[in-house]
């Protein structure tokens, strides 16, 4: 238990992005949003909580531009946003999801789910001490969120299409 709470002091976005995932998953699981009042389930707000969305998820490249062209200024500040940024990110996709859907909204929302927790399994979260195991945790994170882009991508033009 001391881990625990030693663990969430220096990680306080951790609880938050723990609570995101599973208050997504039983909203979507369980489609309780599609019993609320159409003003939080219609049109306009799937259109302004998927543009804030798309705008965080695109904030979260700003990290990985850095690291790939070696800009080492305001690092820490850079990487202490994209923690907060994707716990945001996470507890907003609970918002602007309605439901669980077919094959396509499913992969979809497992992928961001998946993001969200390997996110959370980040370096200063568990202490790698291999920096094999890093890599491939770096791996995954990335890879998912490189998969995600399509993914989010054919999503926009299935659902402005079919409105």
């Amino acid at each position: 238990m001391r881990f625990l709470r030693a663990t969430w002091q220096r990680t306080p976005y951790v609880p938050l992005i723990l609570f995101a995932v599973v208050f997504a998953g039983v909203l979507l699981s369980s489609e309780a949003k599609s019993v609320l009042a159409h003003p939080l389930t219609g049109f306009a707000q799937q259109v302004i909580t998927g543009t804030l969305l798309l705008a965080l998820f695109g904030y979260q490249w700003v990290l990985f531009f850095k690291r790939v062209t070696k800009d080492n200024r305001d690092a820490r500040k850079v990487l202490g946003r994209h923690r907060w940024v994707g716990a945001a990110a996470t507890l907003l996709f609970a918002l602007h999801a309605v439901r669980f859907g077919h094959v396509w909204m499913s992969t979809l929302s497992v992928v961001v789910f998946l993001i969200a927790l390997t996110g959370v399994l980040n370096r200063e979260v568990l202490r790698y001490r291999s920096n094999a195991i890093y890599l491939i945790w770096l791996i995954t994170h990335i890879g998912l969120s490189a998969a995600l882009v399509p993914l989010v991508a054919v999503h926009i033009w299935v659902a402005l299409a079919y409105q």
